[in-house]
């Protein structure tokens, strides 16, 4: 049992790992990934420090700030405060962190009161965070609370449960994250490939690039990217149209290379008109080499129903065993309620593997609150 007294205390972003700042934030995200590990049993989501470093640099579109809880020189707890600075500048996206020994002795509470004091103090109005819960528990009955979408549940008794409620948040909605063994079948993504495009007959076609969208492309991907933010299922979560152009998808390129990270993009292309209609992106990065992530997918509203999704999709999946041969687990989210892409995921070969809570707070309420939670943006 601990018996030293915790300070809590911001830990700036340093410029570099090396030195006194650069231990201090790698014993921070070394926390971080200790909590992961232990909810899902797995590093399958560990993260690098030094990528952790070059995802948390203040950029024109997003900033992060950090507290840090410690005993003595040890570090037992952490807050995140993200912001953005483009859009949605109502909301703060929080991750709260306390060590397992830790726990039950009001760090967290301690530790989120500094963000929500930050947040306040620049003009945010609300908070959005994320629970993770592996897949196993009921997901229906008196042991679970359901999202105010009305699909979708996470357990009662989870700790993270228990703080949000208790905290005055709301569970506005839950992403069911979902895994596949890779490579997939190569005969039957070939199949499924076929019948996409039977089904788009002639009137689509594939385009696909590995890491930089080429020139010619870049205006009708940023917008592709714009309507992610508004065409997925979202719930009642307070957000807004993201503004996109040429420039931030350069960012986010740029962004992930520093990161050591690799991305896979397929788009479709509408023939006629020469629009691109839809995009799937996969991302990997080296240190981490068995685990691949399926970030954004979204096929626009008047191009659905041509099994579009099911063939960018496909063809990605087909480029993982190409490009990433050490690739094992792909994993991916989706809103409980996105039954279309729930569909298309299990006809790939996905399977639950747990779920996402995700929960919104007005600060109007000026309550406090104590929980443990994680920042994830939209998916599909």
């Amino acid at each position: 049992m601990p018996t030293r007294s915790i300070t809590i205390a911001p830990l700036p972003i340093p410029e570099a790992l090396g030195g006194p700042a650069g231990a201090d934030f790698t014993a921070s995200v070394e926390l971080a990934n200790l909590v992961t590990c232990l909810i899902w049993g797995n590093n399958d989501f560990w993260v690098s420090p030094a990528a952790r470093l070059e995802g948390s640099r203040a950029n024109d579109y997003s900033v992060t700030y950090l507290w840090a809880a410690k005993d003595g020189d040890r570090h037992v707890g952490r807050a995140l405060l993200e912001l953005s600075l483009q859009d949605n500048e109502q909301n703060g996206y929080v991750f709260v962190a306390v060590h397992p020994e830790y726990r039950r002795q009001g760090i967290g509470r301690r530790l989120l009161a500094e963000a929500e004091a930050f947040a306040r103090s620049r003009g945010r109005a609300t908070l959005q965070a994320w629970s993770e819960h592996p897949a196993g528990f009921v997901l229906e009955g008196p042991d679970v609370i359901q999202a105010e979408t009305g699909i979708g549940s996470v357990p009662a008794a989870s700790p993270a449960v228990r703080f949000a409620t208790a905290s005055g948040f709301r569970l506005e909605q839950v992403e069911r994250c979902s895994s596949m063994p890779i490579p997939a079948a190569p005969g039957r993504l070939a199949d499924q490939l076929a019948a996409a495009a039977a089904k788009a007959g002639g009137s689509y076609r594939l385009v696909e690039w590995t890491d930089n969208c080429p020139p010619e492309y870049l205006d009708h991907y940023a917008a592709l990217r714009q309507r992610m933010s508004t065409d997925v299922p979202l719930g009642e979560l307070d957000y807004e149209e993201e503004a996109w152009d040429a420039a931030r998808v350069r960012h986010k390129e740029e962004n992930l290379k520093r990161m050591n990270g690799r991305s896979l993009v397929v788009v479709a292309q509408h023939v006629p008109t020469g629009e691109l209609v839809g995009h799937t992106v996969l991302e990997w990065f080296p240190e981490q080499p068995e685990v691949v992530f399926q970030e954004d997918t979204l096929v626009l509203r008047a191009h659905r129903g041509n099994q579009l999704g099911l063939w960018i999709k496909a063809r990605n999946l087909q480029r993982v065993a190409e490009a990433w041969p050490r690739g094992r687990r792909l994993y991916t989210w989706n809103a409980a309620e996105n039954s279309h892409m729930l569909n298309i995921n299990n006809a790939l070969g996905f399977a639950p593997a747990g779920y996402e809570a995700a929960w919104q707070k007005k600060l109007h309420t000026g309550q406090p609150e104590a929980w443990s939670l994680s920042p994830t943006p939209p998916r599909s």
